[in-house]
């Protein structure tokens, strides 16, 4: 279930979602639905706001770390008006646990992952394999890429047998729309292909500065090439999903990855769930 929530003020918010067209008519510049904001849910919130926070200027690069293997997972929420406040130590799924149980915590606890994740602290490939599972308590799956909402997560299992670095989880900031390739060998027949803003941790911000559609599509992350940073922020990756049954097809890490770095979900299985705390 989406909580709408008809106002938000903290930092990036405002522009996160857009702006719906007016209910009985066409949009008009002038005006704005009562509600402008799409529906949302908390933990995006929370998740935007410690995202925007890592990434200002005046929070120190060092606060906002993918961690290394065997390192602890350290998410800290600090004073608004703070950025020096505010940490990360995280990789991509301790991250997205870890802001559910800040989120949720009297849902989203211990115990809980210990019985339908098998870890306090999930990879990406145990939530990819209970998003595909049977269903489980508060997680609905999503199977088809238009469905997909903020505070949706996307997990990618690597199949590569690996006991760290199974693959990868996001979430869902918004789907920015389909999108046509410049190059036809990104294009596949029987398949859509979408551009997904998401927020997400990594130590590979997702793209390259100034390669093809970059800046339509880019990574806060991502100053210069060269001081660029990790961690937690936002980006944007293309899911593709099949013209026939909307289902998830393939994926690219970014807007400007190449057909040899595009995985289908035979090499990369995907699955997708939305979280409820009721």
């Amino acid at each position: 279930m989406a909580f709408s929530l008809s106002r938000r003020t903290l930092l990036g918010a405002g522009t996160a979602f857009g702006v719906t067209a007016l209910s009985g008519g066409e949009a008009s510049a002038d005006e704005l639905s009562p509600d402008p904001y799409l529906p949302t849910a908390p933990h995006v919130i929370e998740a935007e706001q410690f995202a925007n926070y890592l990434n200002l200027p005046e929070c120190p690069r060092t606060n906002n770390n993918y961690k290394d293997d065997g390192t602890p997972n350290i998410l800290t929420w600090g004073t608004p008006g703070q950025p020096s406040t505010w940490f990360n130590q995280s990789q991509c799924a301790s991250f997205l646990t870890g802001l559910l149980r800040h989120t949720y915590p009297a849902v989203a606890t211990e115990e809980y992952y210990r019985t339908y994740f098998g870890s306090v602290s999930p990879n990406a490939r145990d939530y990819r394999r209970v998003f595909a599972g049977p269903a489980v308590p508060h997680w609905t799956p999503i199977t088809k890429v238009t469905d997909l909402r903020a505070g949706d997560l996307i997990a990618i299992d690597y199949q590569n047998n690996q006991p760290t670095q199974t693959g990868h989880i996001v979430m869902v900031r918004r789907i920015k729309g389909t999108y046509v390739a410049p190059s036809p060998t990104l294009n596949f027949p029987g398949e859509i292909q979408y551009a997904i803003e998401i927020i997400d941790c990594t130590s590979d911000p997702h793209g390259v500065l100034g390669v093809g559609n970059y800046y339509v599509y880019p990574d806060i992350r991502l100053i210069d090439g060269v001081n660029d940073r990790e961690g937690v922020g936002f980006g944007h990756m293309m899911f593709y999903a099949s013209t026939s049954t909307g289902v998830f097809s393939r994926y690219r890490w970014s807007v400007n990855s190449s057909s040899a770095n595009t995985y289908t979900v035979a090499q990369r299985p995907i699955a997708a769930a939305r979280f409820s705390p009721a």
